[in-house]
């Protein structure tokens, strides 16, 4: 996080346009006033502040993200456990998860890390937006990674895996996030010893919860 965003938040930015000049912002965080101008132009270039003759004011792109960072927070300090219950809709996917976990380097490691075989296929869970928040908490843990390799046509990239549980499911799953994708970022994929859809009776836009 920011930590700009952060200063603007303590002077209670999200409530009402704070009256601050660039050279109160080097000197509240230890910059110069020509990189506290240039920092400050970036955050409004992305949405992420708004200024105009009343002052600075946090933009809702800010406030759900400072929200998100308060609830990871707060996640982590008081649940000892540090689980994560994740929502989201099943959306059906480009077959790349059937392509890679069939490949025997992956799947070899898959066993010797986590436990099982996987199922070649993955299940592809588009995340709701008001619940990005919670992968960007999962994807701050700490992952077991599973080693790209190269063959004499291409090179494959490492599998970021995070171990799991599916509500109404005994098997143990496993959340994992390839270093290349064509999947956009609302959607993750789970990987387990079996075909979650047909053991679930799955179908694309029913709502699922994983257990981090």
């Amino acid at each position: 996080m920011d930590e700009l965003l952060l200063l603007l938040l303590k002077r209670r930015a999200d409530t009402r346009p704070l009256r601050i000049t660039t050279t109160e912002i080097g000197e509240a965080l230890s910059m110069s006033q020509q990189n506290a101008s240039r920092r400050l132009a970036e955050l409004e270039k992305e949405g992420w502040v708004e200024r105009n003759a009343d002052g600075i004011m946090l933009t809702k792109k800010s406030k759900d993200e400072l929200a998100g960072l308060y609830s990871t927070l707060q996640n982590v300090f008081e649940n000892s456990e540090r689980a994560v219950e994740l929502d989201g809709q099943v959306v059906s996917g480009l077959g790349e998860g059937k392509y890679y976990l069939s490949m025997s380097k992956y799947k070899t490691q898959i066993k010797e890390k986590l436990g099982f075989v996987p199922f070649p296929g993955t299940l592809n869970i588009q995340i709701k937006k008001e619940e990005m928040w919670k992968k960007k908490a999962i994807l701050q843990m700490d992952p077991v990674i599973i080693n790209g390799f190269r063959d004499k046509d291409r090179s494959y990239g490492d599998l970021f895996a995070y171990k799991c549980r599916m509500k109404g499911l005994k098997d143990g799953c496993a959340l994992i996030v390839p270093l290349r994708t064509h999947h956009g970022d609302d959607v993750m994929e789970l990987i387990c010893p079996l075909n979650i859809k047909k053991r679930l009776s799955l179908k694309d836009g029913d709502c699922v919860r994983v257990m981090v």
